[in-house]
């Protein structure tokens, strides 16, 4: 079992990856540069400035918040719930609509309130203890988009056009299959996140030719964001919507 390392290291592969100086880093986020400066030192993770590096990093908060070990808090924690079905609805509406129609899409879940049902994060079975690992902190950060196994498998489908069992992803976060650059790649289109920059955080090679993806897909996984915080009924609601604006 291969151990992820500390949130310090994580921080300095990314800023290192991308040219970005620490004093650079702060200033982007509203930070003093002795904050920063102590996370890359070891520091413990301060919530308040995980919330602040996040956009300055262009990372979900909830992501940044796995990778530091930390627990989601409430208002970044996805719904639950079987919502698998009516969140990759969603996701196939989205993604045959015009740029604008996915705005006006993504404005009206963002304005949606939070149907968050308090217990442990559907898709992340008690079987499946934590690790601190690159298979098992990935999967996690996928769960955060309350996409279990199965949605996970859908959700690529979608996104990509690549079809795996869904027990890949199982076996990813119980760390009994290997993490190949392809799966990287995948699961990064998903996550909304440039696939180097995860590689990169992963400790990880890709493929040379993995391909950046184009508006659509990237509208409908950062849609993922806020489809997470949402229960079925309202599931239901943004997928009416959905199918209702003209398609491209």
């Amino acid at each position: 079992m291969i151990e992820f390392p500390g949130f310090a290291t994580l921080l300095a592969r990314l800023l290192d990856h991308r040219g970005l100086a620490p004093a650079d880093l702060a200033g982007q986020a509203g930070a003093a540069e002795p904050e920063v400066a102590a996370l890359l030192a070891g520091a413990g993770p301060d919530p308040v400035l995980l919330r602040r590096l996040a956009p300055a990093l262009g990372l979900d908060a909830a992501d940044l918040f796995e990778l530091a070990a930390l627990p989601l808090p409430e208002d970044l924690a996805p719904a639950g719930g079987m919502a698998t079905t009516s969140i990759t609805g969603v996701m196939r509406f989205a993604l045959a609509l015009p740029p604008e129609a996915r705005a006006e899409l993504r404005s009206h879940v963002a304005g949606l309130p939070s149907a968050r049902q308090r217990g442990r994060i559907e898709g992340l079975p008690a079987s499946v203890p934590y690790r601190h690992t690159p298979g098992n902190v990935l999967m996690r950060m996928v769960a955060t988009r309350n996409l279990g196994w199965n949605g996970t498998a859908k959700a690529v489908q979608l996104l990509t056009g690549r079809s795996r069992m869904a027990t890949v992803y199982g076996r990813i976060a119980a760390d009994q299959a290997e993490l190949t650059p392809d799966l990287v790649a995948d699961l990064a289109v998903v996550l909304a996140l440039p696939a180097a920059d995860l590689a990169a955080l992963l400790g990880l090679p890709l493929p040379e030719d993995a391909p950046a993806p184009g508006g659509a897909v990237r509208d409908t996984a950062l849609l993922l964001r806020d489809l997470r915080r949402l229960g079925v009924e309202q599931l239901r609601e943004a997928e009416d919507l959905a199918r209702s604006l003209p398609p491209a």
